[in-house]
């Protein structure tokens, strides 16, 4: 019973050891990509030369959605509206 119940620890705090690695390598990795990777803005350009409108009200729910959903970490860098 009692080599089964140390059997039993090991293992868990094993998974345990590596869940834990995996949060912390992920989020390392999150940091470094985001402060070195170089983001490309484009502007969108409809097919007839104009650029896509996108009703202001609208754009401010969406950039006030991504404000409140991430915290204010979020940044919303380009809208495009979808053609149907």
């Amino acid at each position: 019973m009692s080599e089964a119940l140390k059997l039993m620890l090991t293992g868990m705090s094993t998974v345990f050891f590596i869940l834990i690695m995996v949060v912390v390598l992920g989020n390392l990795i999150i940091r470094i990509t985001n402060r070195f990777a170089v983001v490309q803005v484009s502007t969108s350009v409809k097919e007839g030369g104009t650029q896509s409108e996108i009703e202001p009200s609208k754009l401010a729910a969406i950039v006030s959605a991504v404000q409140i959903t991430t915290k204010g970490k979020g940044r919303i860098t380009s809208v495009e509206k979808m053609s149907d």
